[in-house]
């Protein structure tokens, strides 16, 4: 109940209203609620029945004190099945130090909870205007694996630089995070809820990501590379039972170009898995990802976006781990706070279904109409 409370509020927020301004800073808020039916698997809820288990709420503020420092945070409530219980949270929170900033440079730090560079669209994956469709790519980010937590942001601090030129502007971030706790939640999305039972704890270890972005021409030409390592540590409920290590490093290479009516993006990421179990022995295996996404501007309400998507849980295995996702959809924005999106997806294959959803298995085919309406001030 409380979180269509908030839904209310923010609609009795006048249309025209794009932000509420606070003295020094402004507060931004959005809030989606989607509905999906599928066949084959479920995804978030019950979806072969119909679902309304996927929805985000969020409040967001930043507040500068000088002209180099700057604070900022957003409280979120994500429902997403079984994957996310929609619980509110700290979703990031920092304090940002310019340490230089001039018209051609910037150099900075930010301590805190931050948010990791990992791809085009990790830092705003939440928010379904800034988002390339309903759900996210699947063989990048992770979305139905239910593994926000783990890439959205670190506890740590985050060293950023820029540098522009006559018609061009390159960036770099550093992310050294902290050891924390994995919630339940993670560690279910990971394991499966029957291995996740024999698991007293989880632990996240010294997560570092990084990523150098390059735009021209204003943004027209886009490319980045993101790096990240990643530790995770189990216990098991048994006493003298070994634990679980895992390692995952790897990178992702983006690419978009941006026409007067057209944009073109492509993201490819390598990652490759370390595990180690103790007595039972070790083992390892890369993941390959890749996708090509297509938009069409319609006008300047309306757009039009295609997606397929590839990946591999084991590129020593193509053929028995391989997962092929199709997308075609599309986005009504009435005004500048309103969109509705509804998208059509074809998945062959298990990679990027939520295991904890499915319960009895995971069928090999699914096909899903997914419908979002969001809501921005």
């Amino acid at each position: 109940m409380k979180k269509f409370a908030i839904v209310s509020l923010l609609a009795l927020i006048p249309a025209a209203t794009l932000a509420l301004e606070i003295p020094g800073g402004q507060i931004h808020g959005f809030a989606s609620q989607g509905y999906l039916l599928s066949d084959g698997n479920n995804f978030y809820g019950d979806s072969q029945r119909g679902s309304t288990e996927l929805r985000e709420i969020g409040l967001n503020a930043n507040w500068r004190l000088n002209n180099t420092l700057n604070f900022a945070g957003q409280l979120l409530s994500r429902d997403a099945g079984a994957t996310d219980n929609g619980s509110l949270r700290v979703d990031f929170l920092f304090a940002d130090y310019k340490a230089i900033e001039n018209d051609v440079t910037g150099l900075g730090i930010r301590v805190g909870r931050v948010r990791n560079a990992y791809g085009f669209y990790n830092e705003t994956r939440d928010v379904l205007f800034t988002r390339p469709s309903i759900l996210m790519p699947q063989a990048i980010y992770y979305e139905g694996n239910g593994l926000r937590e783990l890439l959205f942001s670190s506890d740590g601090a985050q060293l950023y630089s820029y540098w522009d030129a006559e018609d061009s502007t390159t960036s770099f971030s550093l992310t050294a995070g902290r050891n924390k706790r994995l919630s339940k939640d993670v560690i279910k999305n990971l394991l499966g809820t029957s291995t996740s039972q024999l698991i007293a704890q989880g632990s996240l270890d010294h997560p570092i990501f990084a990523q150098f972005s390059h735009a021209r021409s204003g943004g027209r030409s886009r490319f980045a590379l993101s790096m990240y390592n990643v530790g995770l540590d189990f216990d098991t409920n048994f006493m003298g039972a070994d634990g679980l290590n895992l390692y995952a490093s790897g990178y992702v290479l983006s690419a978009q170009h941006n026409l007067q009516d057209w944009s073109f993006t492509a993201e490819y990421s390598l990652t490759t898995v370390k595990y180690e179990a103790g007595r039972l022995g070790n083992a390892k295996n890369d993941i390959e990802a890749t996708y090509l996404q297509a938009e069409y501007r319609l006008s300047p309400k309306i757009s039009l976006h295609s997606r397929v998507e590839y990946s591999v849980n084991d590129r020593d295995n193509r053929n028995a781990t391989d997962t092929q996702h199709f997308v075609v959809g599309t986005k009504w924005s009435p005004s500048r706070n309103w969109t509705i999106a509804a998208d059509l997806l074809g998945m062959r294959g298990t990679g990027g279904i939520p295991d904890i959803d499915n319960p009895n298995g995971t069928r090999e085919r699914t096909e899903m109409l997914a419908v979002m309406v969001g809501y921005r001030f």
